[in-house]
């Protein structure tokens, strides 16, 4: 704590006006909708470039959904600073332009005036996003003509298609000026159903799980899915809870974002009903540090008091690492896929669509990424299943494999769980400069 007071103070005597921390930075918010609000805390590159607009611009989007790229993607996983609130090695900063978005309304600092504004599907969702970006080019118009991308990780993953759809009819329609030029899905919330019918065997043939185990958590996941075949779509997102809640109990807590670890087997998360459990546990506070012997700084307490006082967040408004109201309200499109998104975007574009997946991961596995990017149906689909897959070496070490075909591009990633940027920087930089250049 000592610490922490050290490192509070030294950073308040640096702010500049608005301004947290010594990186050059732009945040504000953007009116999506009448009485929709939505929060961006721009870092400016810290590239050794004549000019920023050198280097491509990044949107990272977090999951949940209601998870605060802020708070999360920026302080846990790839902003300027680390949860002990010194210089990142890995930051994205060092080659590009990152925006983090409180996205959707209701997320992080992002708000609405009155609850009956949250976003309910995917495509509400994305329709403020393309709002969002012409706030943005309006303050910023000199990143009009910059490469930009999203890159989303978890349902994160799942919103970017349909945020890429709406981008380019924007972009056609002359209602926006951008660059646009693809996205990357992480780990991603894409098919639901076949993510959930894939934890048994994965979690057999890692020795996680008997038998009976297995045949209990795939009872589960039938089930999800045959309420969800019948439209019954809320009721498949509670069984989906329920199987996760099976997991639990057979595996006793494995992590769902990196099946070689568990969580705690006495404290809150056991306490927790199915429900609250799964809902608190799509965003996963991991502090990542290169020296675990520095102190961490809460997150919450961080982000209500300095970070919130630093860029003028309004007082009404409460910093959340988790939205509850939004999740909730998004439990209806919670299930749905977006598989239809992909196959227009690779049939009627020629944006850069690349899946990476870390293999680790339990609750966006990648057997069951597999399932749904083989079903698609697109002109590059066979050729694409027939490509050769090319391992990652990186200084005699293997960090994952890819395919690609056209413009659609799979990355499987070693030593990496949900959060590859966090797990595997050297992988990482591979998806990176393959869709930019830079990484």
């Amino acid at each position: 704590m000592i610490l922490y007071l050290v490192l509070a103070t030294l950073f308040s005597n640096q702010y500049v006006a608005g301004q947290f921390g010594p990186y050059e930075q732009d945040f504000g918010y953007v009116t999506v909708r009448e009485g929709a609000h939505m929060f961006y805390w721009l870092f400016y590159t810290t590239a050794p470039v004549a000019h920023y607009t050198e280097r491509p611009l990044i949107v990272w989007l977090q999951g949940g959904p209601g998870g605060s790229s802020t708070g999360h993607g920026n302080f846990v996983m790839l902003g300027p600073m680390d949860l002990a609130l010194q210089e990142r090695n890995h930051t994205w900063i060092k080659n590009f332009n990152v925006i983090f978005l409180d996205n959707p309304v209701g997320t992080g600092f992002s708000y609405v005036d009155d609850l009956r504004l949250l976003t309910t599907t995917n495509d509400q969702i994305a329709l403020d996003f393309v709002n969002l970006m012409r706030g943005f080019y309006e303050k910023h118009p000199e990143f009009e003509s910059v490469p930009f991308y999203i890159y989303g990780q978890s349902y994160g993953g799942k919103m970017a298609v349909d945020m890429a759809i709406r981008m380019v009819e924007a972009q056609r329609d002359n209602t926006i000026r951008s660059d646009f030029r693809g996205f990357a899905m992480g780990n991603a919330w894409i098919s639901p159903v076949d993510a959930t019918l894939t934890w048994a065997p994965l979690l057999l043939a890692a020795g996680l799980v008997d038998d009976a185990g297995h045949d209990a958590i795939l009872a589960g996941a039938r089930e999800a899915e045959r309420l969800f075949n019948a439209g019954m779509y809320v009721q498949s997102t509670n069984q989906w809870r329920q199987t996760q809640w099976t997991v639990f109990q057979r595996t006793t807590n494995v992590d769902f974002y990196n099946i070689l670890t568990k969580m705690p087997v006495s404290g809150t998360r056991t306490r927790k009903t199915p429900y609250e459990l799964s809902r608190d546990m799509l965003i996963h506070n991991i502090p990542y540090m290169s020296d675990n012997t520095r102190e961490v700084v809460d997150l919450n307490t961080l982000m209500n008091t300095q970070v919130k006082n630093a860029l003028h967040i309004p007082d009404h408004v409460i910093w959340g690492q988790q939205s509850n109201a939004v999740f909730n309200t998004l439990s209806e499109d919670f299930m749905k896929p977006v598989t239809d998104g992909i196959e227009k975007i690779l049939n009627e574009t020629e944006l850069i669509v690349t899946k990476y997946n870390g293999n680790l991961d339990l609750i966006c596995d990648t057997p069951g990424q597999i399932l749904w990017v083989d079903r698609l149906k697109w002109e590059g689909a066979e050729a694409y299943k027939n490509a050769t897959r090319h391992p990652i070496w990186v200084d005699n070490k293997l960090e994952g494999y890819y395919k690609a075909q056209g413009n659609f591009r799979f990355f499987w990633i070693n030593y990496a769980g949900h959060s590859v940027p966090v797990d595997n920087p050297a992988g990482t930089s591979a998806f990176l400069r393959d869709m930019t250049s830079f990484g």
